[in-house]
């Protein structure tokens, strides 16, 4: 649950917050998540205690800082096991047999100071690995992010305004890039990054303004400058256009006031922000945000009226509210997560007053062409106080915190909504996590190789694909383009294609790994699901003899 609801903090006079009465320690809980699923929608036993710009982000430094987490070396053993598997004539990604790169889970507990680990096999079973850490203070860690590549987390220190990086290791192990980072503000909240990883956002409740961090080539942060004013008190969530343009601010109290702002910026090529003013009004306390990957809706959960803002974003930054809005939810809308392929709007609810009683819950909604929201049966059950939420890269499973019973629940995704997995939920080894507290490592997309052997006008042609390998996965399909006009969609790594003319031709093959990540960036808001780049095309120039 919200923190400064949970703790009856008031509203603010003269400027000055009133601080939390709750004593806050914190925790952060790492979940790691075999990524793989194949076949049938899996289920998950959860037994165990468990911008957009072009560049491209940079580099994370070397293998060491990463605690053997590299891109390089992921690469290779990825490569090696496309090599073994086409060299026994089975097709790369299409074996249900082959092991998992493992996906890590972060959640932010505000009630305890630790870390814990956990597995989860290719069936989504999670499995605690008994891995504990403690943040070495009473911090009260409130909310998540993942640099695009995944190899860096940043937690948001709520008590002490301050930010930490964390390298994250192979198994999900997290260790200290250097010593957090103060924000310059207090009661630190809101967090969000760019698509090009390089500027990282967060929002100060308690003294009304944003701090803006520049992120290094090795993931560490430094601040840029003083903290800036929203122009409006108690600034909340945060969320980051997929363009990379604007930065979106909800403000408020939580059952202070029926209504209040949302305050964009536009962000500059090099982070920095300029105040746009207000684009619209919203409910109070507007916390959580997300945006669906194409960019087109901004959705808000407000906690004091229980309602879902839904807006249309312009190519300016302005916003036009959606037909519907706002969508009642269950009661004290906290948290929201969008599905990658952006049909999908979940909605954690922890309860007003007494989350006990029945009245929170995860809604889901149908999200239409034209951005209308659509609910998909009653709201479902969860632990105690749902409050963070977040998919998996694949869309397939959904996992939300609740801060009173500090559990984590887990739902398979259906067509007609959500499926408590068995066994759900489970023990997040802390207590109390609050808002914005779990973020997944994002998939990272494939990278193409492309080779042919070129045959005479007339003749087979023969292709090899079968050098792309995927970082975090597999490769499970190879669309085609040949160059002549004829394409071949889902075509298998080794195709053969013919030729009717002489000259060059450019054919291209474009992988997708097998939780659907390929060229293009699935980025909702605050992180990624999916990390896609051109690297998952290649292009070979066919020189086609004559007859």
């Amino acid at each position: 649950m919200d923190c400064i609801c949970a703790v009856g903090r008031q509203p603010r006079t003269g400027g000055d917050p009133v601080a939390p009465i709750m004593d806050a320690r914190v925790a952060r809980v790492t979940f790691v998540i075999r990524s793989v699923h194949r076949g049938p929608d899996p289920v998950i036993d959860a037994e165990g205690s468990s911008r957009r710009r072009t560049t491209a982000p940079p580099s994370r430094g070397p293998p060491a800082i990463l605690g053997g987490s590299s891109m390089f070396v992921r690469m290779l053993a990825a490569g090696l096991a496309a090599g073994l598997a086409t060299s026994t004539g089975a097709v790369p990604g299409a074996s249900g047999d082959e092991p998992a790169v493992s996906r890590t889970l972060v959640v932010g507990n505000g009630g305890s100071s630790d870390v814990a680990s956990f597995v989860v096999g290719a069936d989504g079973t999670p499995d605690a690995t008994g891995i504990l850490e403690p943040t070495g203070g009473r911090d009260g860690s409130n909310s998540v992010v993942f640099a695009p590549d995944g190899d860096v987390a940043y937690v948001a220190y709520r008590d002490s305004g301050r930010v930490a990086a964390y390298a994250v290791g192979e198994n999900g192990e997290l260790s200290l890039l250097a010593p957090p980072v103060p924000t310059g503000g207090s009661f630190t909240f809101g967090i969000a990054m760019t698509p090009d990883g390089r500027s990282l956002y967060v929002s100060n409740v308690g003294s009304d303004t944003i701090t803006v961090f520049d992120v290094a080539a090795d993931g560490t942060l430094a601040r840029r400058g003083n903290p800036v004013a929203t122009g409006f008190a108690n600034p909340r969530g945060l969320v980051v256009s997929p363009d990379g343009h604007s930065l979106y601010v909800g403000h408020g109290i939580p059952l202070t006031e029926p209504t209040n702002v949302l305050v964009r910026f536009a962000i500059g090529t090099d982070g920095e922000l300029r105040s746009r003013g207000v684009v619209a009004e919203t409910g109070g306390a507007a916390t959580g945000m997300g945006i669906t990957p194409d960019g087109r809706f901004l959705y808000i959960a407000t906690i004091s009226t229980d309602e879902v803002y839904g807006f249309r974003i312009r190519h300016d930054g302005r916003l036009t509210a959606v037909p519907g809005s706002p969508y009642a939810v269950a009661d004290h809308s906290e948290g929201i997560a969008i599905s990658p392929d952006g049909r999908r709007l979940f909605v954690a609810s922890p309860g007003q007053d007494r989350p006990d009683s029945g009245t929170g819950g995860v809604t889901a909604f149908h999200v239409r062409q034209n951005g209308r929201l659509r609910p998909l049966g009653e709201p479902v059950k969860a632990g105690l106080g749902p409050v963070g939420i977040t998919t998996s890269p694949d869309g397939r499973f959904l996992f939300v915190s609740n801060f009173d019973s500090s559990e984590l629940s887990a739902y398979r995704v259906t067509s007609d909504g959500l499926v408590p997995t068995p066994g759900s939920p489970v023990r997040t080894g802390g207590r109390g996590p609050a808002s914005q507290s779990l973020a997944i490592r994002p998939n990272q997309g494939p990278v193409a190789a492309l080779t042919a052997t070129a045959g005479r006008a007339g003749t087979v042609t023969r292709f090899d694909a079968t050098g792309g390998a995927d970082p975090d996965g597999t490769v499970a399909r190879y669309d085609w383009d040949f160059g002549d006009g004829t394409r071949l969609a889902d075509g298998g790594p080794t195709p053969t294609h013919v030729y009717r003319t002489s000259g060059v031709h450019h054919a291209r093959v474009t992988l997708t790994d097998n939780e659907g990540c390929s060229t293009t960036d699935v980025f909702t808001g605050q992180t990624f699901l999916c990390h896609g780049t051109a690297a998952a095309r290649a292009t070979h120039a066919v020189v086609v003899p004559r007859r």
